[in-house]
């Protein structure tokens, strides 16, 4: 059985997609608010409004209990926006809070499962009622009150009123927790066969919607032909529970009680009073939602594109007769110049700022202070950073729990800091940056650090070792902290030990071609950084042959290509290469002896020199020859190769040129790092 209303599944995606906003939205304002200790009257509005809105939307889903749950929170910050001086414990209500969002985000995230059935939130509404109860000092538990009727409102007919107006009056359910919301979808039913003239409440997204109609009813003024079809469609509608034609004669209906008769005149009469709605002028639409499936099959259409354009442009038919074909080139160059721009568009498209996956940190922080309490400060820099929604889809759980490991197990307790003669307050800095072609996303913390003998022991005695401890590096032996099952925790805690875990997160990094690495000064912090590249799919790059085979760097590490001649070839003692090139003496690096790739050139003149740097690493790549420059599609590796640790070899993917045939994709950085550099 659906969890939904009959046609609402469509829907589905849209009310996560703006729910979650919405609940992330609260979430910032309850953090900021609790850490300032004051609720400013803007942000008691903007919780009720976000309240208020979670719970219609909801309930046009059919999602009573989410419905519920947002109206009782909803009808708590009513009183706190209505009632003067109000007290209330503050601890308590941000714990309900933090709570009823939490439980909201969590449905959120099971509404696509149907095995998992609608969670009952009806404990934690009695919390809610409760505090509501208290705040209003005893006399009220919160639960909205069903009216049963009231005084016609003011101004309901006119005198020169058309004879073929139907005026009805609709009680709603109970149980309906949002009558407005279902009133909107009746209306829209209605206009199929009548003309809507007037409703009281007028406005049903109005803050006191809900309540009038559950005081008063819902009045419909209506001009139709078939009024036994409008009133069918108004009785069908959901949670109705009656309905009654109102006739222009009657003074009243059924008397109701003073205080809520005076409540839907004074409604009524604020709607009369008011000036007409002026017809919305129309603009134009300047932003619209799109699903990500839809964005990653353009960038895959994109990606052939760049495919098929290099496998026309570098046709073998065409060798030996191109220089001829002027006009030919020259729509090459013209259909290039285009691809390359709709890249860039597309690419722009699905670039979004690291502060959305940031921002979520400030929730875990917040919890782990409040049960650890260790007042951990969280910093960011750098979060305009934007990378590619792919990534940030998955950099979510790698960062929260490195996070967490941060909090947890780098930070010390008070007392220990204090014993240290640490003064700074415990921080755990998030920040982001480009590197290259690549951004660079770390968490540094001002902890205890880590000890590297002790690692290395505890590696030891797991049989992680494969040569002897005395010629493991520091960066090494932090290494094995990304290991799996690897722990220097003696108890296991709620938010696990450091390290453990950590190679889960080193595999969600590494599926889209990032690397995770780890360093740590004992007592002072320690970092964990993740480096993934900026594009995920389409790259320039500077083809090579050596050998048999094709190889590929990026252009972005390319800063020049030279003939080296043989007395500027340079070995050292101890047999390592050199290069002297304008002034710069560069380390040689062959990539037919680096790769193991057979029948490469070996003569210093007779190959080329490539000067590659990233940061403050740089060499000169030797090669047979260069093929071409040219952009290509990167497609990763197949996980059924891991075991070779391709990447840790310096490459990064592969990919199809135009000639039909298969180049390597090299990681600059990562050869030079290997090679000693």
């Amino acid at each position: 059985m659906s969890k939904f209303e009959a046609g609402m599944e469509s829907m589905l995606d849209t009310f996560v997609f703006e729910t979650g906003g919405l609940l992330e939205a609260l979430d910032e304002i309850l953090m900021r608010t609790e850490q300032e200790e004051q609720i400013e009257t803007d942000d008691i509005n903007e919780i009720f409004r976000t309240m208020h809105t979670i719970k219609g939307s909801a309930a046009m889903m059919g999602l009573q209990n989410m419905s519920q749950l947002a109206h009782s929170v909803e009808d708590l910050f009513y009183i706190i926006r209505e009632e003067k001086n109000v007290s209330f414990d503050k601890a308590a209500l941000y714990e309900l809070l933090f709570t009823s969002s939490d439980c909201l985000k969590t449905e959120l995230d099971n509404l696509s499962d149907d095995d998992i059935p609608l969670t009952d939130f009806s404990g934690l509404m009695d919390k809610i009622r409760a505090m509501a109860a208290q705040m209003k000092g005893g006399g009220d538990d919160g639960k909205a009150v069903k009216g049963s009727g009231g005084s016609l409102p003011d101004g309901l007919f006119a005198e020169d009123e058309p004879e073929d107006m139907h005026t009805y009056r609709v009680i709603y359910a109970e149980s309906c927790a949002m009558p407005s919301a279902r009133a909107m979808v009746m209306l829209r039913k209605l206009g199929r066969v009548a003309e809507v003239c007037r409703t009281v409440p007028e406005d049903m997204e109005a803050d006191d919607a809900d309540d009038v109609i559950k005081a008063s009813g819902l009045y419909i003024k209506l001009i139709t032909d078939s009024p036994a079809a409008a009133a069918e469609i108004i009785r069908t509608g959901i949670n109705v529970e009656g309905l009654e034609e109102v006739k222009k004669e009657e003074k009243s209906v059924r008397q109701a009680e003073p205080q809520k008769a005076d409540a839907l005149q004074q409604s009524a009469a604020v709607q009369e009073n008011r000036p007409a709605k002026k017809t919305a002028e129309k603009h134009e639409q300047s932003m619209i939602s799109v699903k990500l499936e839809k964005l990653d099959r353009l960038l895959d259409l994109v990606s052939e594109i760049v495919i098929t354009e290099s496998s026309v442009t570098a046709s073998p038919d065409l060798r030996g007769i191109s220089k001829n074909l002027d006009r030919f080139n020259k729509s090459s160059r013209d259909l290039k110049k285009l691809t390359d721009e709709l890249q860039d568009v597309v690419m722009s498209i699905r670039m979004v700022p690291v502060s959305t996956a940031f921002q979520k940190m400030n929730r875990v922080v917040r919890d782990m202070n409040s049960k650890l309490k260790k007042n951990v400060t969280l910093v960011f820099k750098g979060q305009e950073t934007e990378v590619d929604k792919s990534i940030i889809d998955i950099l979510g759980d790698p960062l929260m729990h490195i996070v967490r490991n941060a909090v947890d197990h780098g930070i010390e307790d008070p007392a220990e800091r204090q014993r240290q003669g640490k003064t700074e307050p415990p921080t755990v800095t998030l920040s982001a940056g480009y590197d290259s072609n690549e951004v660079v996303i770390s968490c540094t913390d001002n902890g205890a650090g880590m000890d590297s003998a002790r690692i290395l022991a505890k590696a030891k005695k797991n049989g992680l070792l494969t040569k002897p401890e005395s010629e493991y590096t520091e960066k090494e032996i932090f290494s094995f902290v990304i290991a799996a099952g690897f722990s220097t925790n003696e108890k296991v805690t709620e938010y696990s030990g450091r390290g453990v875990g950590m190679d889960v997160v080193k595999k969600n990094i590494e599926k889209v071609g990032g690397k995770l690495t780890v360093d740590s000064v004992f007592g002072k912090g320690s970092t964990f950084t993740i480096r993934i590249p900026l594009s995920l799919s389409i790259v320039d790059v500077l083809s090579l042959r050596v050998g048999d085979s094709s190889l590929s760097i990026p252009a972005s590490s390319v800063r020049e290509a030279f003939s080296c001649k043989q007395g500027d070839h340079i070995k050292d003692p101890d047999g390592n290469e050199f290069v002297y090139h304008r002034g710069r003496c560069l380390p040689l690096i062959r990539l037919g002896s680096a790769l193991e790739i057979p029948d490469g050139e070996t003569d210093i003149e007779k190959g080329i020199c490539i000067y590659c740097r990233e940061g403050y690493s740089e060499a000169a790549i030797f090669a047979d020859y260069i093929i071409c420059d040219q952009q290509v599609v990167v497609k990763p590796f197949s996980p059924l190769l891991n075991h070779l640790k391709l990447k840790e070899a310096g490459l990064v993917g592969c990919s199809i040129l135009g000639d039909g045939s298969i180049t390597l994709i090299l990681d600059a950085k990562q050869i030079m790092t290997e090679e000693g550099m």
